[in-house]
């Protein structure tokens, strides 16, 4: 399985000539949406899903309720923490339920599922929910309203990966990029790997 990262939170996974595509939003580039097969959503906010866009691809979208009023197509299918699932031939599980609070008065923005695809690679969302198994790459965000380095860190030392991939850094400088990328790399204790935009891995 082939891993390409996009800007900020959008990934496409490709295996046996299929593309499934996670977070494709306002920021992503349109090579991301090409010859996509399925689209998972972690949740509402426009950096992980460009409504418009997505729209306009014509196939199966698996998110939230509050994504899926957004669409209103009998394309998109509702998840919930712990189901199980197909998307064009990648087995998926979600997890989780709430975005992470950026503002305590203001509570949890909105839902956000996670998910794990083929027992390999683990997309969070805007959120620090940890699967209940080991995993091959681990995407961890970086950056945000609602992000802080030590649960980062944590979230990253935790969760049993073979490797973890940086996202969700469109909102930081290089400066910024190559300081979070030091912390999550030598505080988190897993081999990482700072995608730029385009840029591949294969998940063994």
């Amino acid at each position: 399985m082939r891993l390409t990262k996009f800007a900020h939170a959008c990934v496409r996974l490709e295996k046996d000539g299929k593309v499934l595509l996670i977070d494709p939003g306002t920021f992503s580039e349109d090579a991301a949406f090409e010859k996509a097969d399925a689209v998972l959503v972690t949740h509402e906010h426009p950096d992980h899903v460009d409504v418009e866009r997505l729209r306009g691809l014509q196939v199966p979208v698996f998110t939230t309720a509050g994504v899926a009023a957004e669409l209103n197509d009998e394309r998109v299918t509702v998840v919930s923490d712990g189901q199980s699932f197909d998307a064009a031939g990648f087995a998926v599980r979600a997890y989780g339920k709430d975005h992470a609070v950026i503002l305590p008065e203001l509570g949890v923005p909105c839902e956000n599922i996670g998910y794990l695809v083929d027992d390999a690679v683990y997309h969070p969302g805007d959120s620090f929910t940890q699967p209940d198994r080991e995993v091959h790459t681990n995407l961890v965000p970086i950056s945000g309203p609602w992000f802080s380095v030590a649960p980062a860190v944590e979230y990253a030392r935790s969760i049993k990966a073979e490797q973890t991939v940086g996202i969700h850094n469109a909102l930081l400088s290089d400066i910024g990029l190559g300081m979070m990328e030091r912390w999550i790399g030598e505080a988190g204790g897993r081999p990482y790997h700072g995608l730029t935009p385009g840029q591949s891995l294969e998940i063994n």
